[in-house]
């Protein structure tokens, strides 16, 4: 048997969104804390594999599924390979999203709209959802959803990232206080505006004058990077964050200050 780390217990993470930006980051820093990890991908497979082949050259275990976190089968049978592979999963880290359109919410096409909603709030739903009885089946263990400081902040043109987000986070709440006594911890990381992922696509776009806004605001007075979204994940994922629960931590730079 893999020896206990000290921060997490045997087994595996989870990292739903696992080929994008923010979900890599998360997986980098939960393997250099010893953490093996699962990497879910909708369609950029090569980007999953290319972190995989990095985390398995450090040392660790990683596996790469393809997954539609809308399809609540789909995200069942990444539970059933993880368990297979690993034998428990301890840690459940939600990193899925869209590119979308940026504007007005009187003016957001009801396609798009759907189809966000979709992704962001029936995806983590059918993650918690498969989630709960395989940590409680492993005695307990931590879920943490990234989200968006736009559910504290509100920024003009930025609904279809604040609102789902602000769902999620709801349901966050939800599994805290209706899963603590089964040993499940449930938190959210608001990630503000971050060098990578959808930030960096949607930044050369039509979205390019909201984000430079969000950037202008900053207190810090720059754009935050993965890997420090991934720390507060990591974090509040261990056994150093055993009585937190409940909550969402703004990584930010203090734009919800």
């Amino acid at each position: 048997m893999p020896e206990e780390l000290p921060n997490f217990p045997n087994g595996c993470a989870i990292v739903f969104g696992g080929s994008g930006g923010l979900g890599q980051g998360a997986a980098k820093v939960l393997a250099r804390q010893g953490v093996d990890v699962v990497l879910t991908y909708r369609s950029r497979l090569a980007d999953a594999e290319s972190l995989a082949e990095r985390l398995r050259g450090q040392g660790r275990r990683a596996s790469v599924v393809k997954c539609n976190s809308i399809e609540y089968d789909d995200v069942a049978k990444t539970f059933e390979h993880a368990l297979a592979e690993y034998g428990r999963v301890h840690t459940v880290v939600s990193s899925t999203g869209l590119v979308f359109n940026v504007g007005p919410l009187s003016e957001t096409d009801p396609a798009e709209f759907r189809s966000v909603i979709e992704t962001d709030v029936i995806g983590f739903f059918n993650i918690a959802r498969a989630a709960v009885p395989v940590l409680k089946q492993g005695g307990g263990g931590s879920i943490v959803a990234i989200v968006t400081p736009a559910i504290s902040r509100t920024v003009p043109h930025d609904a279809q990232s604040g609102v789902p987000k602000a769902a999620v986070a709801l349901m966050v709440k939800h599994l805290a206080a209706e899963h603590g006594r089964d040993g499940i911890r449930a938190n959210a990381v608001g990630a503000g505006v971050i060098n990578c992922g959808v930030t960096a696509v949607m930044r050369v776009g039509q979205a390019k004058e909201m984000f430079d806004y969000a950037s202008s605001i900053t207190p810090l007075g720059r754009d935050g990077e993965a890997e420090e979204v991934g720390e507060v994940v990591a974090f509040l994922a261990s056994n150093k964050a055993a009585f937190v629960s409940g909550q969402v931590v703004h990584a930010d730079g203090a734009l919800t200050a």
